[in-house]
């Protein structure tokens, strides 16, 4: 570990994730500390913070030390019971209240996938903290999408490269069933590869559940070649896997990482709250990477 700013960072896995010790976020830090964080954020791209204690309030007033506040375009079937959370709040929950959701992706597994990529400008953060968690499952896994396209094979890279993909948005999705209907549904095409505005690393910007097809390829090579890099980035030598515990906050960059839940005992309540950061930088196509001297060795 290492201390800076009177924190100390825990590395959480050799591809992805560190721990933030010794800071209490009902407290809005100050600049020299928000600093520190972010840069911790930019080397691990997920950052945990345990055991907090925060309210809307204190959540709202950290993400905001990172960005403006996106807002949460919420399913119909819950935008009047979840009004008074205001427009910014998506609760993820199973949680029922009169046989109806009160928040979003109740149940179950859910597909890899980064949030938001189906906007022209989707949102760089996402933070996520946690009240109520059952007994077992419902953990998050977190994938390293700079490893996954330094790692691609040559002629893959070359394939893709200034290519972009048709990312998907379906409310309350957590698996991917049939085709998306692209006339009805809402979409965006974005580059495959994707260069970060800020530490200029290429990352790989697909998902198995928000990538629907690679433009400018048959369909049938499309299909093909989506299922390779939907199986590539999801190796586990890619990724860190979190287990939720009450008090929990974790913010993530989604411009360089994807992340899928385990399954949980639908019996069993999951409360957690989601506020998302705008990005102040444009989307930027990425040239086909080169394996890093970290990753190499």
């Amino acid at each position: 570990f290492k201390r800076i700013k009177g924190m100390e960072i825990v590395q959480l896995s050799g591809a992805i994730g560190a721990e933030i010790c010794g800071i209490d976020l009902s407290v809005k830090p100050n600049d020299a500390t928000v600093s520190a964080i972010e840069q911790a954020w930019y080397d691990h791209i997920v950052l945990l913070f345990r055991n907090q204690n925060l309210d809307l309030d204190a959540h709202t007033a950290f993400a905001s030390c990172f960005g403006e506040i996106a807002r949460h375009e919420r399913p119909k079937a819950i935008r009047n019971e979840a009004a008074e959370l205001g427009p910014s709040v998506m609760l993820v929950s199973n949680i029922r209240k009169n046989g109806k959701p009160i928040g979003s992706l109740p149940d179950g597994e859910m597909m890899f996938h980064s949030d938001t990529p189906y906007r022209e400008h989707p949102d760089k953060a996402t933070t996520l903290y946690a009240m109520e968690i059952p007994s077992h499952g419902g953990n998050t896994k977190f994938a390293n999408c700079y490893q996954a396209a330094e790692t691609l094979p040559d002629d893959v890279k070359s394939k893709l490269a200034s290519r972009r993909a048709i990312q998907v948005f379906e409310y309350g999705a957590v698996m991917k069933e049939g085709k998306f209907d692209r006339e009805n549904g809402r979409w965006w095409a974005q580059p495959v590869f994707r260069k970060h505005p800020v530490t200029g690393r290429t990352a790989l910007y697909v998902s198995e559940l928000m990538t629907e097809e690679i433009e400018g390829l048959p369909e049938d090579e499309s299909r093909e070649l989506l299922e390779f890099l939907f199986e590539h980035q999801a190796q586990e030598k890619f990724q860190y896997e979190h287990v939720w515990r009450p008090g929990d906050l974790v913010m993530w960059d989604n411009r360089c990482s994807i992340h899928a839940r385990t399954d949980f005992p639908e019996t069993e309540r999951r409360k957690l709250r989601r506020l998302t950061i705008k990005d102040e930088h444009p989307v930027i196509m990425g040239e086909p990477p080169v394996v890093s001297e970290v990753a190499a060795e």
